[in-house]
This record gives C-alpha cells, structure tokens and sequence, in this order.
C-alpha cells in the first residue's frame, strides 16, 4: 500500500499542523477557563461561582464554557483523568506481591506530586478547601476513589488471570484505602496551608504506613504474586 504524502512529497504523519494548533488552543482555552473557575472558587465560594461569572472571568463565551465543561462540578473535578492514568501500568510488569506494592505506592506518591507542582500547588490548596467545604463536591470525588479501585481489580486480574478473584478483589480494596488516606492527608495539610515540605512530608508518611501495613499482612504469601494460583 502506498503511503500518503504530504504537499511537498514527504511522507505524512497523520495529523496535520492545523490539527494540532486546534488542539493546543483548545487546551489553551480549557486551562483558562479552569483557572478563572478556580479564582472564582477561592474569591467566592462554590455556589456564588456561577458558570456565567466563569466564562466573564475567563474572557470567553458562556457557550465556549460548555463546550469544554458539562457544569461547574466537571470543571471542579477536571484533572480526575491525571489521578487515575497509568494505574494498570504502574501493576503490569509486577512478578510478585512486593513488586505490586511498590509500583501502586509509586501510583499514589506521583499523584502527591502532581498536586505539588509548583505551577499548580495554589490550585491544590484552593481545591482541597472548597472540596472539604462542600458536602456536595465530597458526594462527587468519592466516587473517583471506588473507580481507581475498579481499575486496579481489572488490571491485577488481567496480570494474574489464574489467581483468586477473591483475593484481588480485597488486594485492591486494601491498596486504595491506603492511597486514598495518604491524599485525605495530603487535603488535611493544604487546608492548614502548611508549607509545601510538610504537606509533601505528611502525605508521604501516610502513604508509607499505609503501603508498609499492607507489605506486612501479606509477608510470606503468594497470593498476589502473577503466577498465582486459585487457593
């Protein structure tokens, strides 16, 4: 099969650089609208944040808000994508359960980071105590927890097909619970508006008696290991 060519002959490439402006103004026009949603958020609360108020904010149309965004929550909760990508991959290359466990305490201890990064740490604050303020908001991110816990049950079973549904099932309750306290933590400290080392500090000791809990209860046991058996 002959391969396309562009205008000048060359081989493509796929997408064209038309394409690929769209997609950089595009992610432009979303991290805008984002950022003034949450100066809105941290000036005047949730609920007097009005999709309105955002897109005045943000400088663009209302409608351009819904293009990007379904309702407030979806902008609240917009990085949601970041805390749960990778999770399969940080299990697949596991052979044993020690292995497991590092690569999940990995997962979690990039998800600290990525609230710590200094181009988004004031974000991070703002997020935690709108998110702590809010009943309703703690109704939606709760939800985020189950679906990473769901997640990591269909990775750990596609990376030990034979071993017991049952066991992995618990496995994966167990990990999440213990990542989920280390970002309960991580909330805790940004609230306090504690400095970035201790928040960092706080959370990375919950995760690593979390993980370290978790290594001991299943220390001599091979039931997480790939080559796993039904028990």
């Amino acid at each position: 099969m002959t391969k396309a060519t562009t205008s000048a002959g060359s081989p493509s490439t796929g997408a064209s650089p038309a394409t690929g402006m769209r997609g950089r103004k595009r992610e432009r026009t979303r991290r805008a609208i984002s950022d003034a949603a949450f100066r809105l958020f941290a000036e005047q609360g949730f609920e007097a944040a009005t999709l309105t108020r955002i897109a005045a904010e943000a400088d663009v149309a209302p409608a351009t808000v819904f293009t990007h965004f379904a309702s407030k929550e979806d902008i609240f909760f917009s990085r949601r994508e970041e805390f749960r990508e990778g999770l399969p991959e940080s299990v697949a290359p596991a052979r044993t359960g020690a292995e497991l466990m590092a690569g999940l305490r990995e997962f979690y201890a990039h998800g600290i980071e990525l609230v710590l990064d200094p181009d988004r740490l004031e974000t991070g604050r703002i997020f935690a105590r709108v998110l702590r303020g809010s009943p309703a908001l703690m109704s939606g991110y709760l939800p985020m927890g189950r679906e990473r816990q769901r997640l990591l049950t269909e990775a750990l079973t596609a990376r030990a097909p034979r071993a017991s549904r049952a066991e992995l099932e618990l496995f994966a309750a167990l990990a999440v619970a213990a990542g989920e306290r280390a970002y309960d933590v991580l909330h805790t400290a940004l609230v306090a508006d504690e400095p970035v080392e201790r928040v960092r500090a706080a959370a990375t000791e919950a995760l690593d008696l979390g993980f370290s809990r978790l290594a001991h209860a299943y220390e001599g046991s091979h039931v997480l290991d790939a080559d796993a058996e039904p028990s």
